[in-house]
């Protein structure tokens, strides 16, 4: 699923779609970020829910920016 986060530049804080709240993200979350990328892991997820979650995203991003490997 691709959503989009608004963040405000001066105030440094983010919008979070509602739908995303309900899912449990909210309150302390866990973000992993590098350079490029920004993942938010759901507190209850254990390693190998956060491992297959990754996996999809990527699968998804790849079809979305038409790069999907054969």
């Amino acid at each position: 699923m691709k959503r989009r986060i608004r963040i405000n530049p001066k105030t440094k804080l983010a919008y979070i779609p509602e739908d995303i709240v309900r899912e449990g993200f909210a309150e302390d979350v866990d973000a992993y970020a590098n350079a490029m990328t920004l993942t938010l892991v759901h507190p209850k997820a254990s390693l190998e829910d956060v491992e297959k979650s990754l996996e999809i995203v990527l699968r998804d991003i790849r079809l979305r920016m038409g790069k999907l490997e054969e």
